[in-house]
């Protein structure tokens, strides 16, 4: 007899009663934000909203061994900084499934939750998120580790406008469940769309219980009542990673993930990832049942890989297909015209930095694929369709909740790309003369320039944050 899957629901905590069954562990989050025993009674009064996504997963998959672990009040709320010590119990406790009704949409939990998120998938567990009910991009729903859920018959349309919101599947969230012997419908709501395609997951388990991350959101997909695309994740998986090849030496901080160096077949077991700059790199790995970022020019996705693969063609093909048609770019842009002897990427990853410590969504891209490791934005040149390069931008921009773009062009082919923004805020050309860098600013028909003795470093770059920050909230104010 197989031994039953264990389950966690991350929420406000579940009725026992109403189960009608004893739950395996009932556990909460404190103030010190330490995962411990509940003691607290979860009655009828309080919000059923851990409850009903148990009864949900109950009804479409009876028998698994429930925990209930809470981390928000009885209304449903709470701060997301509890999330982190309930997956962490979880990874402790070997719960294979985790069902999370919850994110949060704040930019500022981006980063810091994708790791854990990594490293939970990379041991095994699968996360089952909501995304959010205002249709914006919502984490951990969002990552590419997660498999994301909406409801069916939402007013929303973005499951269509923007194919990297980390929908995998769009079902119902009204079901009929019992509470004291009545029968009584969930609410439209994408919380209760997660815990029924957790329960249809958990029964798949049962028939294969090593399945692939990439071959669970398939199945998830499958389930959808909405037809989604399928044109490319986000390059956000990677917990541990092998570098087959150089990239370009930079000062920037190391990547968001983890790196594993030494002989390849030595290292293959600890690996999620393997990225590759030249199909030369590829050619005496055994990467089958990796995932692949490729940062080389060739197209790979014939590639027989387990796995999920992205390269600069994955982005091609999300502008090809992205359906969002908005009212324009409702943000400031601001273009950085980079002369290719300063470091872009530690100059991007530094203003991004400043820009998040000053409560600022800043949407940073740049023109070379190798930028996704730091996580800044990929986007090819736009000279194939304009078009529809600005109308990825602009969605990226409003579901994100964007509150500026800044784009790297290369200093040379600057007279090219700004005729894509010609009426950008602030355009800022950055160059080196002899032992200074030189920073130009041009905005409303004027220039200033600042000189700065030797190469950029964080406190310059700060600067920079602080001029470009004090220009855009003048144009607000004026």
């Amino acid at each position: 007899m197989s031994q039953a899957i264990r389950v966690a629901i991350i929420d406000n905590g579940i009725n026992e009663l109403l189960l009608n069954r004893k739950l395996e562990n009932s556990m909460t989050v404190n103030e010190s934000n330490t995962c411990i025993a509940d003691t607290e009674i979860i009655d009828e009064q309080r919000f059923p909203h851990g409850t009903s996504c148990a009864l949900i997963f109950e009804k479409y998959c009876p028998g698994c061994q429930l925990t209930s672990i809470r981390i928000l009040d009885g209304n449903g709320r709470g701060a997301i900084q509890r999330i982190y010590p309930a997956l962490e119990w979880c990874l402790k406790n070997q719960i294979r499934l985790v069902n999370l009704s919850l994110g949060t949409t704040d930019f500022r939990d981006c980063e810091k939750l994708k790791v854990l998120v990594n490293k939970c998938a990379a041991n095994g567990m699968i996360i089952i998120a909501a995304t959010a009910n205002s249709g914006f991009v919502s984490y951990p729903a969002s990552f590419t580790n997660v498999i994301g859920v909406a409801t069916i018959d939402s007013p929303l349309n973005y499951s269509k406008d923007y194919i990297q919101m980390g929908i995998d599947s769009i079902v119902p969230s009204e079901h009929i469940i019992r509470i004291d012997d009545k029968e009584t419908k969930t609410l439209l709501s994408n919380s209760y769309a997660a815990p029924y395609i957790c329960a249809l997951i958990a029964n798949r388990l049962k028939d294969d219980k090593i399945v692939s991350m990439k071959k669970l959101k398939q199945f998830a997909k499958e389930q959808s009542h909405v037809k989604l695309a399928e044109e490319g994740y986000e390059p956000d998986w990677v917990c541990k990673a092998y570098l087959s090849g150089r990239g370009v030496k930079s000062r920037a901080k190391k990547y968001y993930f983890e790196t594993i160096t030494g002989v390849y077949d030595a290292i293959q077991e600890e690996i999620d990832t393997v990225i590759a700059f030249s199909m030369s790199d590829l050619e005496e790995l055994d990467i089958k049942n990796k995932n692949l970022i490729y940062l080389g020019n060739e197209d790979v996705h014939h590639i027989n890989i387990q796995g999920f693969i992205w390269s600069r063609e994955t982005r091609q093909r999300q502008i090809k297909y992205n359906h969002y048609q908005g009212n324009g770019l409702e943000v400031p842009v601001v273009i950085l015209a980079i002369e290719d002897t300063i470091d872009q990427f530690y100059l991007l990853t530094e203003l991004k930095r400043a820009f998040v410590n000053g409560g600022y969504h800043a949407y940073v891209i740049d023109m070379e694929p190798e930028c996704v490791l730091y996580a800044i934005e990929y986007m090819p040149e736009p000279v194939s369709d304009i078009d529809a390069w600005k109308n990825f931008i602009e969605s990226q921009t409003f579901y994100k909740q964007s509150d500026l773009v800044i784009w790297c062009i290369p200093a040379e082919a600057q007279d090219k790309y700004l005729k894509v923004y010609t009426d950008c805020d602030v355009q800022i050309v950055l160059y080196n003369e002899e032992d200074h860098s030189i920073m130009e600013f041009f905005f409303e028909g004027e220039k200033m320039e600042k000189r700065i003795s030797g190469s950029l470093d964080r406190n310059d770059v700060e600067e920079l944050y602080d001029i470009i920050k004090s220009i855009l909230t003048e144009e607000e104010d004026g």
